[in-house]
């Protein structure tokens, strides 16, 4: 089994700075799926419940390139 993984808390600019990131229509979708991850993270997700709400694998929340699919 692997180690819960965390990001560090964030503070109120910086969650607000990723929201924004997130609701925008434009720029990279990594990016915006990305912040996603990271705001979801900060608020005590897991792993596996985070990659059923973003739509993609756990290796891809992770950042493992071992387990992308």
């Amino acid at each position: 089994m692997t180690d819960r993984l965390r990001v560090r808390e964030i503070d109120d600019a910086w969650g607000r700075r990723l929201a924004r990131i997130v609701r925008r229509g434009t720029g990279s979708v990594a990016t915006r799926l990305r912040a996603q991850m990271v705001l979801l993270s900060a608020r005590g997700m897991d792993v596996t419940a985070i990659a059923r709400v973003a739509f993609t694998s756990e290796g891809r929340v992770r950042d493992d390139p071992r387990q992308v699919r």
